[in-house]
This record gives structure tokens, C-alpha cells and sequence, in this order.
């Protein structure tokens, strides 16, 4: 009998944790999966910052290009500076022929382009014979869906101060008459932020590359959002681009 007992297996043996050899992989798989996932997080916001510049790069090219071909302003065509270019090219509706391109010629810029083979847009090349809303309906579009638009205005059309409700961000309202294309909203600030750094100095009042507050919507409405969202000021107007938290805003290129 005491052999019986003594031949019983034990009803509770000793269990084992993970060795360190074990624990050692664990650890180097989840650094592993982590970091992959901040290094796909990276590219994605890189892949957005070439995209966006590509964008604006693009327009540039096709605006000077066009000038190059036809000796015209694209967005600024008489009508029968117009037919040279296409038969479904559109004139300019303010003023065609002044030298200047408002706002409000935004989508006869893009059509110009198109129709001349500058600019790949599907949705430019219809031809716009009454003056619209901006929209996504007849400009090209960001990563986000939203319209981006050009503009050459003249000095007239400008405010005394650009640093509110115009085109970009500027203390010099004569900075103003430079042509422009816009990167289109939705875009953080963080990502206009690493932008300014590639193609320019890194500030979103001063250089080529600027921050717009007055920003078109899929449907053309225009809207103001608050600088101090994107662009955080001190006393002395010394702009910087918001990076904790970023803001959603619009970059603008001057050309």
C-alpha cells in the first residue's frame, strides 16, 4: 500500500514561465511590428508632402509653358486668343486680355492648360462661358478632394494688408500681385510645415512658399479658418507653421 502511494503521480507540478531566451523574442517581434508601423506611418506622410508638391509643381510648369507656346496668359485669353489654343478653350471672363488673372478666372486658367496639353485634368477641360463658384467640379483636386485655384491678381484688387481674408499670408499686400497656385485645403499644418522645408525656407509668411486663409470648399464657398490655428503669432508677427496640434489649412505657392 505505502508502495501504491508512493508510485501516484503529483496532482499539482511545478509550472514554467517564458525563459529569457523566449521573453527575448517576444520583445524583438513587437519592436519589430512597432516599428514598421511608425516607419508605414512615415511614408504615407512623406508620400502626401511629394504629392502635394508635385501638385503645385505641376501648375507652375504648365504656366509657363503655356506663356512659352502662345505668348498669352493662360486664364487671361481673348476670345480669339482662345481659339487658337481649342476650340473648347475658354476666354477669360474679367477683362480677357488686362495681363492679370483673378480669382474668379481660376477655372478658365485650368482649362487653358488642359486644352493646351499642359496640364493633365479631366474635369478642366470642359469650356466655361459663365463665371462659376471655384469647386471641384471644374479644377483639379488634392489628395483630399478639394479644389485647388491659381491667380495673377492685379494690384487693384488687393487690400491695403494681406495678412487676413486674402490670398496668402503676407505683411507686403504688393506681394500680392505675384501668380499663385494653392496646394487646396484640408491639409494639416504639420504637412504644409515639411513642405515649406523642402521647397523653401520654412516659414509661412515670407518666401515662395506662403499659408492662405481663404480657401474654397468642394462646393466654391469660400471659407476663412482662424490663422492662429495654423500659423501661432507673437507680438511681432513672427509667423510659424502649427505643429502640436497642427491645424488644417491651405499652403500656397507664389511663382
Amino acid at each position: 500500500m505505502f508502495q501504491f502511494l508512493a508510485q501516484r503521480p503529483c496532482k499539482n507540478p511545478i509550472s514554467h514561465g517564458f525563459s529569457l531566451v523566449e521573453t527575448a523574442i517576444v520583445l524583438t517581434i513587437i519592436g519589430l511590428l512597432i516599428g514598421g508601423v511608425l516607419r508605414g506611418q512615415e511614408l504615407i506622410a512623406s508620400a502626401r508632402v511629394r504629392n502635394a508638391i508635385d501638385q503645385v509643381r505641376a501648375v507652375q510648369v504648365a504656366f509657363y509653358g503655356f506663356q512659352d507656346r502662345y505668348n498669352a496668359l493662360p486664364g487671361d485669353l481673348t476670345s480669339a486668343q482662345a481659339a487658337t489654343v481649342s476650340p473648347f478653350a475658354s476666354a477669360g471672363l474679367s477683362n480677357p486680355g488686362d495681363g492679370w488673372i483673378p480669382i474668379a478666372d481660376s477655372e478658365q486658367f485650368f482649362n487653358n492648360v488642359a486644352q493646351a496639353g499642359f496640364l493633365s485634368c479631366a474635369q478642366c477641360m470642359a469650356q466655361q462661358l459663365v463665371s462659376v463658384p471655384l469647386s471641384a467640379a471644374h479644377s483639379p483636386t488634392n489628395q483630399y478632394g478639394q479644389p485647388i485655384f491659381f491667380a495673377f491678381p492685379a494690384p487693384a484688387s488687393l487690400p491695403a494688408n494681406n495678412v487676413l481674408g486674402t490670398y496668402f499670408l503676407s505683411l507686403q499686400a504688393s506681394e500680392g500681385t505675384k501668380a499663385m497656385v494653392t496646394t487646396g485645403g484640408l491639409i494639416d499644418s504639420k504637412t504644409l510645415a515639411e513642405i515649406d522645408r523642402k521647397v523653401d525656407d520654412g516659414y509661412p509668411a515670407t518666401g515662395q512658399f506662403r499659408m492662405s486663409d481663404l480657401i474654397p470648399s468642394v462646393n466654391g464657398t469660400l471659407t476663412n479658418p482662424a490663422i492662429a490655428t495654423c500659423t501661432p503669432s507673437d507680438t511681432v508677427y513672427t509667423f510659424v507653421w502649427a505643429i502640436a496640434p497642427p491645424g488644417q489649412c491651405q499652403g500656397v505657392l507664389l511663382l
